[in-house]
């Protein structure tokens, strides 16, 4: 799929007849195990994954280690250079614990509740959205959001599949399922008290900058305030 991420194992029953299309069954670069389908597309082959493990999926991949749990559904649409793809991510039920960058977005809002839930059992997201771009080097997150009982983000920017580097930005919503009574004005994730935020580093050693004032700015003023994410 990319240089860092690759189905391994693939077993599978295709048919060339009409456009490469068929099911098969795999793992995450030797781990994850998951199912997909492929149908011809306009610029090559679409690919729809889906998996019993969002969080195995995940760790497998590289791209966050601390996740469990959770159902997942991924589409990938070619794009007209090899290795180019429009994506979209579905998670449910996803559980999140010992995760730097989170923990260090929820210090910021001082939100202790939520620090002890990352310490135990992990925070809990029912809904993990995602429209993104996958290059050879490098996943750029257009629009995302994860949603739950005590926390709501958005987040968009660019994640270096080589480095390992992050240039985020977001909005975090505290106390998300009574926050987000007024979220038809604001973007999915945020609710209408919101901080905003920037993330760079690593997932290992999570560089988080929080703008404690911009929780005076209403949801549905936001988007006139918002810094775009870093380079």
């Amino acid at each position: 799929m990319t240089d860092a991420v690759s189905l391994t194992g693939l077993r599978g029953e295709f048919s060339s007849r009409g456009g490469f299309s068929g099911r098969f069954d795999a793992a995450v670069n030797g781990g994850a195990p998951v199912s997909g389908l492929v149908v011809p597309d306009r610029d090559g082959t679409a690919v729809r994954i889906t998996g019993p493990d969002a969080g195995a999926v995940l760790r497998s991949a590289g791209l966050y280690g601390t996740a469990t749990g959770g159902s997942l559904d991924l589409t990938l649409l070619p794009e007209a250079r090899p290795g180019h793809y429009a994506g979209s991510l579905d998670v449910t039920g996803l559980r999140v614990r010992d995760a730097p960058a989170v923990a260090q977005l929820v210090d910021a809002i001082s939100v202790v509740g939520l620090l002890q839930q990352l310490d135990g059992k992990g925070l809990a997201f029912d809904r993990v959205l995602a429209e993104f771009n996958l290059t050879p080097d490098t996943l750029e997150i257009t629009q995302s959001s994860a949603t739950g009982p005590g926390l709501g983000i958005s987040l968009d920017g660019r994640y270096s599949l080589a480095t390992r580097r992050m240039a985020f930005a977001g909005v975090v919503s505290p106390f998300y399922l009574v926050n987000s009574l007024g979220s038809f004005l604001t973007r999915p994730g945020e609710g209408l008290i919101g901080f905003n935020y920037t993330l760079g580093g690593t997932p290992e050693d999570p560089d988080v900058s929080v703008n404690p004032l911009s929780a005076l700015t209403p949801g549905l003023f936001r988007e006139i305030f918002r810094r775009p994410p870093p380079n």
